[in-house]
């Protein structure tokens, strides 16, 4: 990955836009597609979430003024100044710090988009979460969970098996195994008294 694709100049920002003075950054598995070369298409610069100080603000920036603390997705951030759509983040709880608000916007946002915005997901629903100890997994069997959907998922692994159940999933299959997750699914669908999947 060419290193001096990392740092670019700065620039004022335009209508909406922050400019941040990057505090701390989240990596996660699209990160290290990108710079393994493996993402397909086009990923761009690496980053995503990150949290940091608004320095400079073009008109209209929902709110956001140099000097607040903030925390969302901006593209391209591991660079010490980023710029970004202002819609795109929010005011950091002086409770919390800059690492603690750093990783998981992305995954969240994920999610919202999927489960609220695509596919509504409601009470009631059977949500089949697949990896879902992974990032966006695991933000996904919370939100159904809050939204009172009955949650099918697959992990890799007797741990991750477990942490699920800790969470309170009861059906939990392979995510490596196609033939035991088909009679796994097929035998959770007749004990949920359920035809098929709502949601996946």
């Amino acid at each position: 990955f060419p290193y001096t694709t990392l740092f670019r100049s700065r620039r004022q920002p335009d209508q909406g836009e922050v400019e941040l003075r990057v505090r701390s950054i989240g990596l996660n598995f699209r990160d290290v597609l990108n710079v393994m070369g493996m993402y397909p298409g086009d990923p761009g610069n690496p980053g995503g979430d990150c949290a940091g100080t608004v320095t400079a603000a073009g008109p209209s920036p929902a709110g956001l003024c140099p000097g607040h603390d903030v925390f969302g997705i901006a593209w391209g951030c591991l660079q010490t100044y980023v710029t970004t759509n202002a819609l795109l983040m929010v005011e950091k709880p002086k409770a919390w710090d800059f690492d603690q608000m750093a990783a998981w916007s992305v995954t969240f946002a994920t999610v919202e988009e999927s489960f609220q915005e695509l596919v509504p997901v409601v009470a009631g629903e059977r949500v089949l979460i697949h990896a879902a100890t992974g990032g966006v997994g695991l933000v996904a069997v919370q939100f159904a969970q809050r939204v009172g959907a009955t949650v099918f998922a697959t992990a890799g692994s007797p741990n991750k098996v477990d942490h699920l159940r800790a969470m309170g999933v009861k059906y939990i299959t392979s995510s490596r195994d196609g033939a035991k997750f088909e009679e796994d699914m097929k035998r959770f669908l007749r004990e949920d008294n359920a035809e098929g999947i709502d949601v996946v």
